[in-house]
């Protein structure tokens, strides 16, 4: 976004917005590559947000955020960095999830999201279509929704590594 602001107000950083709103500072960038929060270029290309328009946000901000659930589930496919990538990117584009937070460590992800557009539902089924179906997803139908113990998978401390890079090949990369 360079859209330009004619108030003679502070800028703030985006880490500096992100504290304010008690978000991290991707959040601030995908709200600002939405159009939701106006940004001015530095001269650097960095961000900076009009401390008046961050306040007109969160005010508007803490409105919705009474609106917000978190869910946690277990997510057993999920064991390496690609693919909590993956499952971030599902969530992260259906309609009202507003922040996801997954751990290959711990197979889980959290996911907090809008009730008034999504629902624990729609983001198991989001799993499921990208093949990373929640624990216990087949249970679903009653309206339950499991929730992950949380407890780190045995199996992963006794490896002793960590694969933090994911080859091409296996992202189905050409080179």
């Amino acid at each position: 976004m360079h859209k330009s602001t004619h108030s003679t107000g502070r800028l703030l950083g985006r880490s500096e917005v992100a504290e304010l709103l008690g978000v991290s500072p991707s959040t601030i960038t995908r709200w600002a590559d939405a159009g939701k929060l106006p940004a001015v270029r530095t001269l650097g290309g960095h961000r900076r947000y009009d401390a008046e328009a961050v306040m007109e946000l969160a005010q508007q901000y803490f409105k919705e955020i009474a609106a917000m659930e978190e869910l946690v589930l277990g997510v057993p496919a999920m064991y390496a960095d690609h693919h909590v990538l993956a499952v971030r990117d599902a969530l992260l584009s259906v309609d009202g999830v507003d922040d996801v937070q997954a751990s290959a460590a711990f197979k889980t992800v959290k996911v907090t999201f809008d009730a008034n557009q999504a629902s624990a539902q729609i983001i198991a089924m989001a799993l499921q279509d990208v093949g990373y179906p929640p624990a216990g997803f087949s249970e679903m139908g009653n309206g339950h929704v499991p929730i992950s113990t949380g407890k780190k998978d045995p199996g992963w401390a006794s490896l002793n590594m960590r694969t933090v890079e994911t080859h091409p090949a296996e992202l189905g990369a050409v080179r």
